[in-house]
């Protein structure tokens, strides 16, 4: 776990592996020791909206991209849909009456940026290389080597490549803001997300 003092606040980084059991696990231990004023989460506002549902396990849609990444992650260990990790956060603040900030882009801003960077033809490629990948077999050693091998394989297309690099200037931007208004913050990151992020948090720390 990261630390970074911005503006006065700490900032926790916490790397996580959405949907493998026993991530829960770490968000919880993460969450006792910070003990934060609000939790900054890695994912879409329409995300936590899902969470927020008991009806979320039903109304849970998955892309073939995510799919086929789950089904070769669940080769290093149990898979729960919705993340248990993302949905102990949740709770843990939630009973606790801490806020939970969405941090990641939304879809809408989330599709301007495909509009903007990709080509019919960069989309073309990015298809058949979700299907390769789909029969590919991974030789990682650990679910951490194989997040890290999928997303580059997956983004050495420059396209969506400048997307992710976005999505990480927009998370550590929206952390940043968080710290005029909190003092403690759990920010909870996608593992393959977490480089970009601390990097962009690096411009921010005194």
């Amino acid at each position: 776990m990261e630390k970074f003092h911005i503006d006065g606040s700490i900032v926790y980084l916490l790397p996580v592996i959405h949907a493998l059991e026993g991530e829960e696990k770490k968000v919880a231990d993460a969450f006792e020791r910070v003990e934060p004023d609000c939790v900054a989460m890695g994912i879409s506002p329409e995300d936590i909206r899902l969470i927020e549902r008991e009806e979320g396990d039903e109304e849970f849609e998955m892309s073939l991209q995510h799919q086929s990444y789950l089904m070769h992650l669940s080769a290093y260990g149990n898979i729960s849909i919705p993340p248990l990790d993302i949905r102990t956060a949740y709770e843990m603040a939630k009973k606790r009456g801490v806020p939970v900030e969405a941090v990641d882009i939304d879809d809408e801003r989330y599709a301007e940026l495909l509009t903007a960077n990709v080509s019919i033809f960069a989309l073309i490629r990015h298809s058949r290389k979700v299907k390769k990948l789909s029969r590919r077999k991974f030789r990682a050693k650990s679910a951490e080597e194989f997040v890290h091998e999928w997303d580059r394989e997956l983004n050495a297309i420059p396209s969506f490549r400048r997307i992710e690099d976005e999505r990480e200037r927009h998370m550590a931007e929206r952390v940043r803001r968080l710290c005029s208004h909190h003092k403690r913050i759990l920010a909870i990151i996608q593992l393959e997300r977490c480089k970009g992020v601390i990097r962009e948090l690096e411009r921010y720390k005194k």
